[in-house]
């Protein structure tokens, strides 16, 4: 089979949890069939950082889709393509790349386009089969954290993606019923396959870290509920003195970092909070292997892999009582209501204190880390992507 991965939109400079899922399922689907062609569609940097980790795979092929490219091959196109960009006609941008997709798909042959960070691009394809990856609907169960145009586009995109798509994959139950709730998407259409821990290389670690700390992992966005960890510490500062807090993540908005600087100042825990941004796979590993616990007060998740990661690091883990978090996690580690310091604290408490607990809920955490796996995550796709090329061509299912 000829499968091309639809990567336009995905950047190694952006490393979201869809780049993080990308990076983790591709090479366990070149291992798990070697008969498939994979052929990898994106911007020219992009396709470079891909090129440089697979290159060498005879299974898998490139191609950019950049002006820099259509400079040499075809300069009427960059001409077109540069007029688009400079009088910001981003319709008229993508239905060039729609036509020169569709001309690549065509002559190569190609049988499928996955779609693997939920948004299909460009939107007209032909008649191609389309499989495409959900990773959740938060824009629209919080939609005051986004700007009206981000939310008509990722809507739009949603919408498309539902109608378009010849299977969708939820990466979890959760995920699953979000889509047939908010956008009447068939249960039969969807195949819900979880993901796994991430792999994490072994670097040399360059973290200087307390010695009692708890871990969160999140980019720093409103719904993620950073202030509930540190109202919780706050409540837990005389009692435990010598506890901190590390939370590493894309920081996605200096404004509100500051704005939990600040509150972590009131709490009188100012020095106890350390944002380390983005750290390597080395500090990482470090981090799960020496925190006293992940703390997990998100207030939305499409899936959690930090949850799968702790578990399978021996990490206890305390989380939000919520959206796919509450699925994850089945009973193997500590849920608490959303938004309540006071809860979270006292399961804090609980970590720190009980030795029979954190025993007990790091051999249920390991159990339960062994049922996610990538190579059982590329398996459970092919079967969609093999079921959905023996779809005849025409047999789309549309919203209801």
């Amino acid at each position: 089979m000829k499968i091309a991965v639809n990567l336009f939109l995905a950047s190694p400079r952006s490393i979201t949890g869809a780049f993080v899922y990308i990076q983790d399922i591709l090479p366990a689907l070149f291992k798990t069939n070697t008969e498939n062609t994979y052929y990898l569609l994106g911007g020219s940097e992009t396709i470079v950082y891909f090129k440089s980790l697979y290159g060498e795979l005879p299974n898998v092929k490139f191609r950019v889709f950049d002006i820099r490219r259509d400079v040499l091959v075809n300069p009427i196109r960059a001409v077109r393509k540069l007029i688009a960009k400079v009088k910001n006609d981003y319709q008229t941008r993508e239905n060039i790349i729609a036509d020169e997709v569709k001309t690549y798909l065509r002559k190569q042959n190609i049988e499928l386009y996955f779609s693997p960070s939920q948004t299909i691009f460009p939107h007209d394809l032909g008649t191609i089969q389309a499989v495409t990856v959900i990773l959740d609907l938060q824009f629209d169960y919080f939609p005051e954290n986004f700007s009206s145009d981000y939310l008509k586009k990722r809507r739009r995109d949603a919408r498309h993606a539902v109608e378009r798509s010849n299977c969708l994959i939820a990466i979890s139950e959760y995920t699953k019923k979000t889509l047939e709730e908010k956008y009447n998407a068939p249960s039969e259409k969807i195949k819900v396959i979880y993901w796994a821990p991430q792999e994490l290389k072994k670097e040399p670690v360059t973290l200087n870290l307390p010695q009692d700390f708890v871990f969160f992992p999140a980019a720093i966005w409103p719904h993620k509920n950073h202030r509930i960890l540190i109202k919780a510490l706050g409540l837990l500062k005389d009692r435990f003195p010598s506890l901190r807090a590390v939370c590493t993540g894309t920081i996605k908005s200096r404004g509100l970092k500051n704005e939990l600087q600040q509150l972590a100042e009131s709490e009188g825990i100012g020095d106890r909070i350390l944002f380390a941004g983005f750290v390597s796979d080395g500090d990482m590993r470090f981090i799960y292997t020496h925190a006293k616990a992940l703390v997990f007060p998100s207030s939305f998740e499409g899936f959690g892999m930090p949850l799968v990661e702790a578990f399978q690091f021996g990490l206890p883990v305390i989380a939000a009582d919520n959206s796919s978090i509450t699925e994850v996690i089945d009973g193997s580690g500590i849920l608490v209501p959303t938004g309540d310091a006071e809860a979270l604290a006292e399961a804090i408490e609980r970590i720190l204190t009980d030795k029979n607990l954190c025993d007990e809920l790091i051999q249920k955490g390991r159990e339960r880390a062994k049922l996610f796996s990538w190579d059982k995550a590329a398996r459970e796709t092919l079967d969609v992507f093999n079921a959905t090329v023996r779809m005849p061509r025409d047999r789309r299912a549309r919203t209801a």
